[in-house]
């Protein structure tokens, strides 16, 4: 199971986080299911967003893009 947390505070929100949810929500059923996804209210990491953590590794300045190469490379 991954466990991907996306930072839903006001600086990632403006930054795009929507974007990587978006993402999240158009993967196909199957690696969902492999995905555990958490709200985070922050990561202290504001000035760097969006910031997402996956499997307790933090990602800065996250990406669709970088979101997806990161989930292809982790899921089966």
């Amino acid at each position: 199971m991954l466990t991907v947390e996306l930072c839903m505070g006001t600086s990632c929100h403006l930054m795009g986080v929507q974007d990587l949810v978006a993402v999240l929500e158009t993967l196909p059923a199957e690696q969902r299911e492999q995905i555990e996804i958490k709200g985070v209210t922050c990561f202290k990491n504001c000035g760097k967003g969006p910031n997402i953590r996956i499997n307790g590794e933090l990602i800065s300045n996250a990406t669709p893009d970088r979101l997806l190469e990161i989930l292809q490379a982790n899921l089966a």
